[in-house]
């Protein structure tokens, strides 16, 4: 089993959750010298406002931190001595390593001792409890308290919950319980131990819970499990995975027949359950574009129209989805500010008919306003300066499938149907309402658009 001399019980308060933003402003580490117990300990000043939240929660005030030591070289080089031949135990360890070897490296050093976690230890000798956190363990095992939320009190608290290990467990049960967690695959403490175990390597959707099955963050890959790890191991360098590790308590698994299958459930999922963590994809909101007109001259113009019940065809010419007209506003002027393009004959400022523009008077419009250039080259500029955000006519008079194994994606017009198995999954479908445009689905299936292929919904199914 491993003795005292071996581990050192480490605990840390901090001015929030972010390793790259938030600081340390206390850390207390207990451990055994020569048979004698020994602390490390400090406040430290953040360089930066404690939030009240903190200051309330910790008691640790702006003032109390004033005068203290920033982390320093001196205070790294304790720590690396301490941690020299000792194993770095924490309640929920990433969170108090991650921050401290984060420490470390804004220094230019690094800092990586074996990691021993108390939530997941208690975890595996105490599988009939359901919650681990430290406020639970300290009043299930009557471990005296003081000073909670400061990191000499907490620190001293695991400490203590050691001791007890020691005399509650056999120095083999205790030895393996030991092993098994510092050898199993990073995952984050509140995490059940065999929750990759039956998640095959393949494409797929992910969806991480926190509390009360709040969803934190979905996201796709075609190594489900090599992600699902990826996202745990990162996060000791990077603030929305630290977050993620601290709050998750549960993992679903959405099985995929391939890339486009992973994209379309990722899409609908976030949309479907909003989940805090991820930024994109969450909106589903009525769209705007630009589309293309031409007046009695022959110049085009530009309108701001929405899409809901728009078709892409081939008879009108739309640029850029947007989720707001603001949006589409200033897309529009950051196209066309490089150009001499003149905006009242574009229709995006006001003018008057025949009267050279504001911008023409400046010298910056090339007078379409006044018809000094001919319509052909106006439309031609316009077009070029566009090019980029100009969406694709549909190409099918009907519908269109992307097959992948055993699955058929069906579209019409860039708008997801859905996907079906069989012929009678593909008539529920196709009876059902469209859809409308969705600007995450536009750009998913222009990525994917070399694999379509037409269906004639006369036909019973696409093969």
């Amino acid at each position: 089993m491993y003795s005292d001399q071996q581990l050192a019980f480490v605990d840390i308060e901090t001015t929030g959750g972010r390793t790259t933003s938030d600081r340390i402003t206390e850390i207390a580490v207990v451990y055994t010298e020569a048979g004698q117990q020994q602390l490390f300990h400090t406040l430290l000043n953040p360089g930066t406002s404690i939030p009240p939240f903190i200051q309330a929660l910790t008691g640790i005030s702006n003032q109390m931190v004033e005068q203290a030591p920033y982390f320093n070289n001196e205070i790294a080089s304790q720590l690396a001595a301490i941690f020299k031949d000792r194993i770095f135990v924490a309640h929920n360890v990433r969170f108090d390593y991650g921050f401290i070897k984060a420490a470390f490296k804004r220094l230019g050093h690094t800092f990586n001792p074996q990691q021993l976690c108390t939530v997941k230890l208690s975890r595996q000798l105490y599988p009939e409890h359901k919650h681990h956190g430290l406020d639970k363990i300290i009043a299930r095992h009557n471990i005296d308290m003081h000073n909670r939320h400061r990191a000499f009190a907490d620190a001293r608290a695991i400490y203590d919950f050691w001791q007890q290990l020691k005399h509650n467990f056999s120095a083999a049960t205790l030895q393996q319980a030991c092993k098994t967690i510092m050898q199993r695959p990073s995952l984050p403490a509140h995490l059940n131990s065999d929750v990759l175990k039956n998640i095959s390597d393949d494409y797929g959707v992910y969806l991480i819970y926190g509390d009360n099955d709040l969803p934190l963050y979905i996201g796709k890959s075609k190594q489900v499990k090599t992600r699902l790890l990826s996202h745990f191991n990162q996060d000791v360098h990077n603030s929305k995975e630290m977050s993620l590790s601290q709050q998750a308590r549960k993992i679903d698994i959405i099985p995929c027949s391939g890339e486009l299958d992973a994209l379309l459930t990722e899409s609908a999922q976030i949309k479907q359950r909003q989940p805090i963590l991820n930024r994109r994809l969450r909106r589903q909101k009525d769209l705007f574009s630009f589309r293309v007109d031409t007046n009695a001259h022959g110049y085009d113009t530009l309108s701001i129209v929405p899409m809901r019940h728009v078709l892409l065809n081939q008879q009108q010419r739309y640029y850029g989805l947007f989720h707001s007209k603001s949006d589409a506003q200033k897309t529009i002027r950051t196209s066309i500010n490089n150009t001499d393009l003149c905006l009242q004959t574009l229709g995006i400022e006001k003018g008057s008919s025949n009267r050279p523009c504001f911008r023409h008077q400046l010298h910056q419009c090339s007078g379409a306003c006044v018809h000094k250039i001919t319509a052909d080259m106006h439309n031609l500029k316009l077009a070029l300066a566009l090019q980029k955000i100009k969406l694709a006519a549909w190409p099918f008079n009907h519908y269109a499938y992307v097959k992948e194994k055993q699955k058929y994606h069906l579209f019409h017009h860039w708008i997801y149907l859905g996907t079906a198995s069989n012929s009678d999954e593909l008539h529920t479908i196709l009876s059902q309402p469209q859809g409308q445009l969705d600007r995450d689905i536009y750009q998913i299936i222009q990525q994917h658009k070399h694999r379509l292929q037409a269906l004639n919904p006369a036909h019973v199914c696409p093969d």
